[in-house]
């Protein structure tokens, strides 16, 4: 049986959607595309992916409309809700490989990470993944800082003895369309002078991205730990296109 894939989505800092572009992937992976998934929440400042969680649950449970459609989902899909695992990076890999020996393998495994390779810790966890993807926006701060994040990986980190990352790849977040052929294009020659890849997928800024739902009335929902996106709102998003360039970047035989 294949190793399952270890997979992070990895800043130094929020805001450049990290933690949402985690779910949406494992998400898309497990509920549209059939695949095993286990999820852990590394980042102990703020744990998003367990808050996401939460929220879901909540509105399963108060709104009728969400309860019916997930009830439906459930009964076609015929499995069960990925794990999400609250860990930090000190406990990560061991949670990661708890719950591996003890349910069926998942095929990947997606890490959210947030730290600097400053910390001990998180570098004996970022050195355990196959691939990093590092979210970065046009906004100055989080586009210093996911390129100061990505160099410092990059030069500490990539193809050293002891470490098993296999590639690291920038993801294009929260575009505007005025950004996309001239900012992107420029950062993304910068990077690449620096041999930092960049992943083709631009994702636009959009408020679907974040849109998970509310306790009361209809609601078309994006973003949810138990059920795929609403078709209507994949539509332009470009979450499909993202989803087929990591399995191809990550999965490339």
């Amino acid at each position: 049986m294949q190793d399952p894939i270890y997979v992070a989505f990895a800043t130094q800092k929020g805001g450049a959607g990290k933690s949402t572009l985690t779910t949406l992937v494992a998400s898309y992976l497990h509920y549209v595309l059939g695949k095993r998934v286990l999820a852990l929440d590394c980042d102990p400042r703020q744990h998003s992916m367990v808050e996401y969680r939460e929220k879901d649950k909540l509105l399963i449970r108060e709104n009728p409309v969400v309860k019916r459609r997930f009830a439906r989902f459930m009964e076609n899909f015929r499995g069960d809700a990925y794990e999400i695992i609250k860990c930090s990076p000190a406990t990560a890999l061991d949670h990661a490989e708890k719950a591996i020996q003890e349910g069926e393998p998942p095929e990947y495994v997606f890490f959210d990470i947030t730290g600097t390779v400053n910390d001990r810790e998180l570098v004996n966890l970022l050195a355990a993944m196959d691939y990093l993807f590092v979210p970065i926006t046009p906004e100055t701060g989080d586009l210093k800082s996911s390129i100061g994040f990505a160099h410092n990986v990059n030069e500490q980190m990539l193809f050293k003895e002891g470490t098993n990352v296999k590639g690291m790849f920038l993801v294009w977040n929260k575009v505007q369309p005025k950004d996309r052929n001239n900012l992107c294009q420029i950062i993304n020659r910068y990077v690449a002078s620096l041999c930092i890849e960049s992943l083709d997928t631009i994702l636009p800024m959009s408020v679907k991205y974040t849109k998970d739902g509310d306790t009361s009335g209809r609601c078309g929902i994006f973003r949810s730990t138990f059920m795929p996106p609403d078709k209507s709102l994949l539509r332009n998003s470009q979450l499909p296109e993202l989803v087929d360039e990591i399995l191809a970047t990550i999965e490339p035989d």
